[in-house]
């Protein structure tokens, strides 16, 4: 038989994992892995904003930046098609992490996969991929770093 007023224990132990699960989804920060995702992403459709938006080059302004994007995705690279996925992601300190990833370069047929790296920083309590840092080869007409 059951009291008026009492509460299952096992309903108690849900509803706190359940408002643990909201919390963590809600206020957690994205992780290097997350913002890797977006650049490459980003990078792949060639959406200049979000490029502009998650990555840095020091030396540079954002219009600077969102400029060498542009000459990167529509001149440079732009029928250039590649495939691409994380292998992994290190936290280095709390301000600098790295993710490793394998690149096809020139996707087709007689493309394979390369090991590369996107070094990342955070910029005002985001995560944000280096650009200046991405090796030459990965992608044609990469930004570099302009004069400090």
């Amino acid at each position: 038989m059951r009291r008026a007023g009492r509460v299952s224990p096992l309903f108690l132990v849900v509803l706190v994992g359940v408002a643990a699960m909201i919390g963590i989804l809600m206020f957690g920060q994205e992780g290097p892995s997350a913002a890797a995702t977006r650049f490459l992403d980003a990078l792949a459709r060639g959406d200049v904003d979000t490029l502009t938006k998650s990555s840095f080059v020091s030396g540079k302004s954002d219009d600077e930046l969102r400029k060498d994007w542009q000459f990167t995705t529509q001149v440079a690279g732009k029928y250039y098609r590649f495939r691409w996925q994380i292998t992994s992601a290190r936290v280095v300190d709390d301000n600098t992490a790295d993710v490793r990833i394998q690149v096809d370069r020139n996707y087709g047929p007689g493309s394979y996969e390369e090991n590369y790296g996107l070094p990342l920083a955070k910029v005002n309590g985001a995560w944000k991929v280096d650009a200046g840092g991405i090796s030459r080869e990965m992608y044609p007409g990469l930004p570099r770093p302009g004069k400090a």
